[in-house]
């Protein structure tokens, strides 16, 4: 029977789903250093440790190329990358515009609620302080309801990248940062609950060292 006879039942995409898990689980351990930068990753090992066959790991570790957390040479490795600032420059750049741009649309189109947690998602962001897992995690959860409340499923597309994003931010150190850091904080839930698009953008963008004199974060990974 051919495979695109419409005729034929539909096996459910269990291995898709599956890749998906195995994908996301690799790229958290990448982001939270449980695999470090230069690490090799090896398939077989990497499928005994999940619990799965060495196929989806094949397909996540393919899709973690393409969003630039694992490298490979062919007969040679595949291991993790190691960000230099260069790149960690260009990743910081690409969140800016890409939060920036989000920031603005959620901005419109949140409603009361989203806009409250929004709110609440900034005011973790500076309790955290100095702590810099708890520093991440609000942030990232921050932005995450920015993506998810801008109103634009293009967004969610470029969710492997997101990841990668990730990766840079959570290692940038926070010592001399949050002085600059938190006013564009204070800027941005302003903008937020006066619904000001325009300045909740410019302070995203700002907060990437986008626009104007160059931010704090975009000096500190270019060092």
């Amino acid at each position: 029977m051919s495979p695109l006879d419409f005729g034929a039942p539909l096996r459910p995409p269990q291995a898709p789903r599956l890749s998906d898990m195995v994908f996301d689980q690799i790229a958290e351990a990448i982001v939270h250093g449980e695999l470090k930068p230069g690490e090799g990753l090896r398939d077989q090992a990497l499928a005994d440790r999940l619990g799965v066959s060495r196929m989806p790991v094949r397909e996540a570790l393919l899709r973690l190329e393409r969003a630039g957390l694992v490298e490979t040479a062919a007969s040679r490795y595949t291991r993790v990358v190691e960000i230099t600032p260069e790149r960690a420059s260009e990743i910081v750049e690409y969140a800016g515009y890409l939060y920036g741009a989000a920031t603005r649309m959620a901005t419109r189109r949140m409603d009361d609620a989203q806009r409250e947690e929004a709110v609440r998602l900034l005011d973790a962001i500076v309790s955290a302080g100095t702590d810099r897992d708890a520093y991440f995690n609000a942030t990232r959860a921050f932005n995450r309801h920015i993506i998810a409340t801008c109103g634009n499923s293009n967004f969610k597309l470029r969710s492997d990248l997101l990841y990668t994003v990730d990766y840079v931010t959570r290692n940038i150190p926070l010592a001399g940062v949050l002085d600059a850091v938190l006013p564009l904080i204070a800027r941005l839930r302003r903008a937020i609950e006066e619904k000001d698009a325009d300045g909740a953008e410019a302070a995203v963008r700002e907060l990437h060292g986008i626009d104007g004199a160059l931010g704090e974060v975009a000096q500190r990974v270019r060092q």
